[in-house]
Order: structure tokens, then sequence, then C-alpha cells
């Protein structure tokens, strides 16, 4: 359902101008997991076991996460930034199609997702100004736009916490976005999107010490992107021993959970795929470790 609406939320590849649209259809309808899709319609569903109707409201706007991610994942592959060759399998956006290109569709995916939220039937405008405020940070110099710099100023960080803090700007945000978008459609109170936004930065902690791991070569067969692209950088990953990262997983997972129990999440679909990617991570923090 998530895939069908962003066909309906995209431009027709077909519609001028074509290369563009192309692009931009590339980049978004690659194989991808749908995490940040999945938090918010599972943040939303709390109180109902009923299904999600496809075209509706919230699934609208669940997939406004998953535009801003993959403009985040263009701009970050250009040889610019990362200098990446595979995404998702494929070659990256801009070696498709050209560096200009890849540029034009990540902005115009951005602006797509605000135009999202913006024509979005059936939400009430007060939600839609607290969605789109909330975007506006999470993208900015305090989220994506400044983590991408702190990555690629690649300064010494001395401290853990300055890492941690990176690491929610780089991926911790957007998760943030997705739940409490969720929790906001469904009317939640400022307890419930407090516990969700510390449920996201722990969670994103541990998202993040995974994907240090995928940077790691013996995971390079199945990543689907290049490896080996923190070589040089200060990770947690570069920090932790093997038995600190275990500990540091253990501890961000605990803190996940308790955040939501305290949103009213113990025992939802959306406790359950939390623990999905925990068993993930986990994993592959045994290999790493072994």
């Amino acid at each position: 359902m998530v895939n069908t609406t962003l066909l309906e939320l995209l431009p027709a590849p077909e519609t001028p101008p074509t290369h563009l649209h192309q692009a931009m259809h590339y980049a978004v309808m690659g194989p991808g997991k749908r995490l940040r899709p999945l938090l918010t319609l599972l943040a939303a569903n709390v109180a109902t076991d009923s299904p999600v109707l496809p075209g509706s409201h919230t699934l609208r706007m669940a997939c406004v996460s998953e535009l801003v991610h993959t403009a985040s994942l263009i701009l970050d592959d250009l040889p610019c930034m990362d200098d990446a060759t595979i995404r998702r399998d494929r070659p990256c956006t801009h070696i498709r199609f050209s560096e200009s290109t890849a540029i034009l569709a990540s902005t115009n995916l951005l602006n797509l997702a605000y135009g999202v939220i913006a024509n979005c039937p059936n939400v009430d405008a007060s939600t839609k100004v607290a969605v789109s405020a909330h975007l506006s940070h999470v993208i900015g110099s305090m989220g994506l736009v400044g983590g991408q710099v702190a990555d690629l100023q690649n300064q010494p960080m001395g401290a853990r916490s300055e890492i941690e803090q990176l690491y929610h700007q780089k991926t911790g945000c957007l998760f943030e976005f997705s739940v409490v978008t969720g929790a906001r459609l469904m009317g939640q109170g400022a307890e419930v999107i407090e516990a969700l936004t510390r449920f996201a930065r722990a969670f994103g902690l541990v998202f993040q010490l995974y994907d240090d791991m995928l940077d790691h070569s013996i995971f390079a067969l199945e990543t689907g992107k290049d490896v080996q692209q923190d070589a040089g950088k200060t990770t947690l990953l570069s920090l932790y021993t093997p038995e600190e990262l275990r500990g540091a997983f253990s501890d961000a997972q605990a803190l996940a959970r308790e955040q939501l129990r305290r949103a009213g999440h113990a025992e939802s679909l959306l406790a359950a795929l939390v623990e999905q990617q925990f068993a993930t991570f986990n994993g592959a923090a045994q290999r790493l470790g072994s």
C-alpha cells in the first residue's frame, strides 16, 4: 500500500520534464524496507486493529518521510558528498541519470513532501502546520542538513555524546518525525509525543550502529550499497570494543522499549516491528564480535 501510494503521489514518468520525473521514480521506487512509513502507520494505528485503507490520509502522510529519506539519499551519494556508486543494489541516481538531474530530483522530492502535507485530505489545519514545522526542523541545520555537514567535516569527536548527537541528526530525527506524525494524526497529546521522541532517539542510535556495521567489509555482500564509506571517520563502532558495543545495543534497546511502553505501545504492532528490527541488529552485532 505504501508503494501504491508513492506511485500516486509522484508525477507520472511520462509527464514532462520526463527525465526529471523518471529520475524521481527510479530513486523512490527502488527496493527498500519502507521502514519510516511503517513507523508512521503503526504509530497512528495504536488505538485500533482496523487496516489502513489504500489512498487514505494516513498513508499519504506516512509517505512523506519516504520522500524526504529518498531525497537525502540522492544527495548523500553525490560525488561532492560521499561519492557513492551503488544504492539499493542499483547504480546511484546521479550515475543512472546525471548529477544535475539527481540534485533537481532531490529538490523536487522535498518540495513534493510539503505539498503532500498541505493537500492531505481529512487532516485539520493545525495538524498540518505542526507536521510541516516539525519536518522543517528535521530537514534543516539541526537535523539532516546539519548532520550531513558534520559528517563531511569529519572533525575529531572525543565525546560519545557528540557522535550520538550526529547519529540523531543523520538518522534518529527522521524516525522521530515518522512516529510523531503518526501520533499527531491520532490526536495524541504532549506526553505521548515526548515518549515517542525519546524512543526515536534510542532507536536511531541502534539503527546507526547497525549501519556502521554494514559499512564494515564483512557485510559487503548484503548491504546493497558501497561499503567502507566511513573509513577514516570517527564512529561509535571505531570507539567501542565488542563487549561495549553489545552493551550499547542493550542499553539503547531497553530505553526504546521503555519509551514505547510510556507511549502506550508496549504490545502494539509498532513494538513488534521494533523487536523485529532489533533481532536483525543483534545478529549483526554478534557476527561482528565473533
